[in-house]
């Protein structure tokens, strides 16, 4: 009996050894050194996002395309060529003057004539680029490849008369147009009591036309004047 009570009392001291909790002060100390590990392993890991994070929008940047690359060369241009009105009406600018309601004809002087028609033909720009000279509150519509030796002017011959292509003289008060901004923003062209329209047909630009505003018509700017 004595050897199977010794037994059980030395079982007893190795589970009592087992678990018999380290002291407080270890306890602690443990406790902080793990703090400290994880402490350590999350600041690692921020710095790496951190430093990833930058990386990325810093690429980002660098490879972002700039929105003015993307525009076509001939659209800047354009954009940079355009005028307004005031230019327009200054004399400074050359302008195609355009009928809408004719699919986008043209004024130009015949190929043939000096009779000023509404036209689609192409390669019509030498006769079909004007300029606006401002005459007090009147405009002498002068082409524009003439260098001011060609006006347009309205003849009132046999109704409905014509406006044709002739030499630019101070005193020819045929040549002076009143230029109106219509509530569409289109623009009208009226001489001495009627406005001067296309007449269907043939397409000639007359200036007796004895009829209220049909024909109305845009400036498309074509650059600055040679002078």
């Amino acid at each position: 009996m004595a050897e199977l009570h010794d037994d059980l009392t030395s079982i007893s001291d190795e589970v009592q050894r087992a678990t018999k909790l380290p002291p407080a002060s270890m306890l602690r100390e443990r406790g902080d050194r793990r703090r400290r590990r994880r402490a350590s392993v999350t600041g690692a890991a921020l710095v790496v996002l951190v430093v990833a994070t930058g990386t990325a929008l810093l690429r980002t940047r660098e490879t972002a395309p700039d929105p003015a690359d993307s525009l076509a060369p001939s659209a800047v241009a354009s954009a940079a060529a355009s005028a307004g009105p005031e230019e327009i009406l200054a004399g400074r600018r050359q302008i195609a003057i355009v009928v809408p309601s004719m699919g986008g004809a043209v004024l130009a002087l015949g190929r043939d004539d000096d009779r000023v028609r509404a036209t689609t033909e192409q390669g019509a720009d030498e006769r079909a680029q004007w300029v606006l000279r401002p005459e007090g509150n009147l405009f002498r519509i002068v082409l524009a490849t003439s260098r001011g030796q060609v006006c347009m002017t309205a003849v009132h011959d046999a109704a409905p008369g014509s406006v044709r292509g002739l030499a630019c003289a101070p005193s020819a008060q045929a040549q002076l147009f009143r230029v109106d901004r219509e509530a569409d923003g289109s623009w009208s062209l009226f001489q001495g009591k009627r406005y001067v329209q296309v007449v269907d047909g043939t397409d000639a630009l007359v200036p007796d036309l004895p009829e209220y505003l049909t024909t109305t018509y845009e400036f498309q700017d074509r650059g600055p004047t040679a002078d």
